[in-house]
């Protein structure tokens, strides 16, 4: 089995296995179908994998209709409803859920229903003609029904995209701060950008003049409101690690040029020497990146070794223009140390440039707050700061450090909190002035019967009538302790 059906496989396998209660056969499904439609545009219908994908969608429809007696999807602006309850996914899903979204608006097909005694060849025709549509053709919802029709498959029917109207009655189910919406399109867009420049030499200068206009908007969006983007790098993937944490790094670099007042055409410079730090290591096997273990001598040297990878590589690829240079320099620098320890080792001592000093600030502080094979609990946030703070003068520039632990804040985004009014929050956005640094606005959590769920937000920085703030944060909590995944929140 290649690569390609692996992965598949292996994360199907794992969201199936997962959302094994009723309340997750929303996400199962979506995500189930998603992979299969993904598949259907390397395999035949004779391949194993696949098929083994469409009895997985199989299995994800044939349980909701077991225990719904009906099954009908809708998609509704950017939300989507399975029997008329709203799909909430993880993190983890959420690209796939997106993806299926997109998939089905770019064909104009607003509505799936399923009906008993749907079969494997049922789904894997609906699947192949789902793919043969084309895009943004009014007519498709006619014409895959008569299609599926004379296909001999009539357990599955499908309707149009909902129009303007009936959006208007539901826009209370997912109005979201524009600036959010915009930042979540941008981070995602950029996510799958990168795979496909890494996975696709052939349109690597289409996908790396993508990648340009994307952190543009992402510059863009840190100038306008900092919060919005770094909310988002609480997303924290371990099974799509290299790409995500290339995001993040990204991200954490902008809004920390932008706070030194580096221009516009340098931020832009500085998120696409973040998003191409780490290229050395696509190169280095997945069973040495994510061993459990120690690594050998040998296994060490070929990790040390990255830095220079990703600059050859960088030399190589067509595209950069006048960024190639400041590219390869932060490729080949972000593990010098600010004292010029680190790897790979110079025979002459340098200073590294300030782009690798700031990648390397970005790189470590996502780095360390997130999950990893050989370290399943990731670090608190006050703990990695406390870290770089330590390692300042030796790791990382001292000034930039300091300005990056102002930038994230005393209760940095994502913090979860417990306030005096025995509330808990999450901390949503950063507070609006230097003199409330203490006072950010809070996502309010409320309890339910096997978890918590959204509640309202609140601003600790407004007073009441006297004056006097009513509400102030007491300590802060291990979202771990609470069973609780931060990025959920904030998508």
């Amino acid at each position: 089995m290649d690569n390609l059906a692996q992965a598949l496989l292996a994360t199907t396998d794992d969201v199936l296995e997962k959302r094994n209660q009723p309340k997750h056969r929303g996400e199962a499904l979506v995500i189930a179908l998603y992979r299969t439609f993904k598949a259907a545009s390397f395999y035949d219908r004779r391949n194993p994998s696949f098929q083994h994908l469409v009895y997985d969608a199989l299995s994800a429809i044939t349980r909701i209709l077991d225990e719904a007696g009906q099954l009908e999807t809708k998609l509704i602006r950017d939300a989507y409803f399975c029997n008329n309850t709203l799909v909430r996914v993880t993190a983890m899903a959420y690209g796939g859920y997106k993806g299926w979204m997109q998939e089905l608006a770019l064909r104009r097909i607003g509505s799936l229903r399923f009906h008993h005694g749907v079969t494997a060849a049922d789904v894997m025709e609906f699947i192949f003609l789902l793919h043969e549509l084309e895009a943004d053709d009014e007519g498709n919802p006619l014409l895959l029904n008569e299609r599926l029709i004379d296909a001999g498959v009539t357990t599955i029917d499908v309707g149009p995209l909902i129009v303007a109207d009936e959006e208007a009655a539901h826009g209370d189910v997912c109005e979201t701060d524009p600036v959010y919406r915009e930042a979540k399109g941008v981070y995602f867009s950029t996510i799958g950008i990168i795979k496909e420049v890494l996975a696709d030499s052939r349109e690597r200068p289409l996908q790396l003049r993508k990648a340009k206009r994307l952190m543009l908007n992402a510059v863009d969006l840190v100038v306008r409101d900092e919060s919005a983007l770094l909310g988002l790098t609480n997303i924290k993937s371990y099974d799509d690690y290299t790409f995500n944490h290339s995001v993040n790094v990204a991200i954490y670099a902008i809004a920390l040029g932008n706070r030194i007042g580096l221009p516009k055409k340098f931020l832009n410079y500085l998120g696409i020497a973040g998003l191409f730090h780490d290229l050395g290591k696509t190169d280095i096997s997945l069973d040495i990146l994510h061993k459990p273990g120690p690594l050998t001598s040998e296994e060490w040297r070929v990790v040390r070794d990255h830095p220079l990878r990703g600059a050859e590589t960088i030399l190589r690829l067509k595209g950069w223009g006048p960024l190639s240079a400041r590219l390869i320099t932060a490729a080949f620098e972000h593990h010098l140390k600010y004292d010029c320890s680190g790897y790979p080792g110079l025979e002459q001592k340098r200073k590294a440039s300030l782009f690798s000093r700031i990648i390397t600030i970005a790189d470590c502080y996502d780095a360390l707050g997130r999950p990893r094979v050989y370290r399943q609990t990731p670090y608190v946030t006050e703990k990695i700061l406390a870290m770089m703070l330590q390692e300042s003068g030796r790791q990382f520039d001292p000034t930039l450090v300091k300005i990056f632990i102002n930038m994230v804040g005393v209760y940095p985004l994502g913090t979860l909190v417990l306030l005096n009014t025995n509330e808990i929050g999450v901390v949503m956005r950063t507070p609006r002035s230097d003199e409330l640094v203490d006072r950010p606005e809070v996502l309010l959590l409320e309890r339910t019967a096997d978890s918590y769920r959204k509640g309202g937000m609140i601003d600790l920085a407004e007073r009441d009538e006297s004056g006097a703030f009513p509400r102030h944060i007491v300590e802060t909590l291990n979202p771990n302790n609470y069973n609780l995944r931060i990025e959920e929140f904030f998508i």
